[in-house]
């Protein structure tokens, strides 16, 4: 083959090629085009669609009367543009005064260059929100509504209902125990959107689901007035904090429930001390001192009925006993049964115990509702704690006698105390409205516990508890004394002052369990300090 053929060949070989290449390229085309149109419909439909969530509402937390205790109100989140901000001093010192910033700190946080979009406050509510915005300040940024929780009445309830996190989860109290109840579930919807009309199509994906609302037992004019006398007798005593607890005696149902100090709960940034969000009233721990004397009589009675009519020499108000001295307040001389209770005496309870089997006590306490948790009223509570019979020594054994070596705390005391005025019949405490009822239960017989009522009668009369009288009604109950155990000692000038006592408005029966914590000033026991709030209280009540 000559070289002319050769070229012949070579160039209808690129003649081939060419034609090829040329060929393709319309379906290259066609291909790139298809494939482009999907890409730009998939990047612009990415563009403008967004899915924003719907708020949902945790559930309302009310009283017995429908009053709200608890609820979500709308909130909204309040920034800056910094870019259209006027910086001018007179704005920032409006801003922070009214959203309860910081000034300098606010005007560093401005100073920062790299910073767009600057965050004032997440949870504003609508009549802050709209005074902001009437303050008409260059930048301010609106955005949707939330919800924030909101607790009307505010410090008197906190500690029993709790709080929320910021996720609206509840984290102690009510708000924590019955969070599967109330917490709400958020939505969300698609929302197309155009540069030049906005929002031209909303669809809801997923309906929000609202929580449950819940109904307690408590009553907010009768705790308040728990709350109220509580104060008044932490400040009256220079104590150190005070307790409350108020039962209707015909459902068992808790009325009022609230401690003093306490906090605002909406105003977390001024809650300094973290043991204020505790609800002493049901975990607070304590010996119980002569509270506990008429339930270990009533011990001692289911072994020997005989024993109410016994009579005991107290003189000459002590005794020694197992190498320790036990006192009494003064000289008694001989005391009845009734009267060691009314007088409470330490020497006659001592005498009294001494010969008796201490399983026998340890297991009435134990059915009273001493050393266990409280799980029918659904808040956290603490089981207390009971010694172990086969380690108490004879001096251990007599002290549960009077007080000492056990730890109980205020719903627990005032619950068994309920047994007593129920004739005998063990019916847990409720506060929330329509939760499951628990069984009840017989622990003492029915003359056991008519003969510790009569006895708590006699201990207002003409005992230690005449200050709980209150005028044209019949009172019951038991004052209490206990010396504070601290730095591994029993402080004499150290105390809690105790007063548990039932009487009746109308037709309406209250047992009162009532704890003052070291009261330093006019007065130091049960009988000065915590019986006379009993019938502040009762007087009170009266007027509703």
């Amino acid at each position: 083959m000559n070289a002319s053929e050769n070229n012949k060949y070579r160039e209808l070989t690129l003649w081939i090629i060419i034609f090829s290449i040329l060929l393709a390229l319309p379906t290259k085309l066609v291909f790139f085009q298809k494939n482009d149109f999907s890409l730009g419909k998939e990047f612009s439909q990415k563009a403008s669609i967004r899915q924003s969530p719907i708020a949902s509402k945790r559930g309302v937390i009310f009283d017995r009367n429908n009053y709200v205790l608890a609820e979500d109100i709308p909130s909204y989140e309040i920034g800056i543009s910094l870019k259209d901000f006027s910086f001018d001093p007179l704005h920032i010192n409006l801003l922070s005064t009214n959203l309860d910033l910081d000034n300098d700190r606010l005007k560093k946080r401005l100073a920062r260059k790299k910073t767009k979009y600057l965050v004032l406050n997440q949870k504003v509510v609508k009549q802050k929100k709209e005074h902001i915005q009437s303050l008409e300040i260059p930048g301010i940024v609106i955005s949707n509504r939330t919800f924030k929780r909101n607790y009307p009445q505010g410090e008197i309830f906190s500690q029993l209902i709790g709080l929320t996190n910021y996720k609206n989860e509840g984290v102690n109290g009510i708000e924590f125990a019955l969070d599967e109840t109330l917490k709400a579930e958020d939505g969300y919807q698609e929302k197309i959107l155009s540069r030049k009309s906005g929002v031209i199509q909303n669809t809801i994906i997923k309906e929000p689901i609202n929580g449950s609302a819940v109904n307690l037992t408590v009553d907010s004019k009768i705790q308040f007035i728990l709350f109220d006398k509580l104060k008044k007798a932490v400040e009256f005593h220079n104590a150190e904090s005070a307790s409350g607890i108020i039962i209707d005696l015909d459902s068992n149902e808790i009325l009022a429930m609230t401690n003093f100090p306490s906090f605002d709960p909406n105003n977390r940034k001024k809650l300094k001390n973290m043991e204020l969000l505790k609800n002493n009233s049901a975990i607070e721990l304590f010996e119980p001192g002569s509270t506990v004397k008429p339930l270990a009589l009533s011990a001692l009675l289911k072994n020997n009925p005989e024993l109410i009519k016994s009579a005991v020499n107290t003189s000459p108000g002590w005794i020694e006993f197992e190498g320790y001295k036990t006192e009494d307040a003064r000289n008694y001389g001989t005391l009845s049964t009734e009267e060691i209770i009314a007088k409470s005496s330490n020497v006659g309870m001592v005498k009294l115990c001494s010969d008796f089997d201490p399983n026998q006590i340890l297991r009435t306490y134990y059915s009273l509702g001493f050393g266990k948790y409280m799980n029918e009223i659904f808040i956290s509570t603490r089981e207390g704690y009971l010694p172990e019979y086969k380690n108490l020594s004879l001096r251990e054994k007599v002290s549960l006698c009077y007080g000492y070596g056990l730890q109980t705390t205020l719903v627990q005391l005032t619950s068994a105390y309920s047994t007593i005025f129920s004739e005998g019949v063990y019916r847990p405490l409720k506060l929330i409205k329509n939760s499951s009822q628990f069984e009840e239960e017989r622990i003492l017989s029915k003359e056991n516990a008519k003969q510790i009522k009569k006895i708590l009668y006699n201990a207002i009369k003409n005992g230690t508890g005449f200050r709980a009288i209150v005028n044209d009604h019949d009172v019951f109950g038991k004052t209490g004394t206990a010396r504070i155990f601290k730095n591994q000692k029993y402080n004499d000038d150290l105390h809690n002052a105790l007063f548990i006592g039932m009487t009746k408005i109308e037709d309406k029966e209250y047992l009162l369990g009532l704890f003052v914590k070291n009261p330093k000033i006019n007065g130091e026991g049960g009988g000065d300090v915590a019986a006379p709030i009993f019938s502040e209280i009762i007087e009170t009540i009266q007027k509703l």
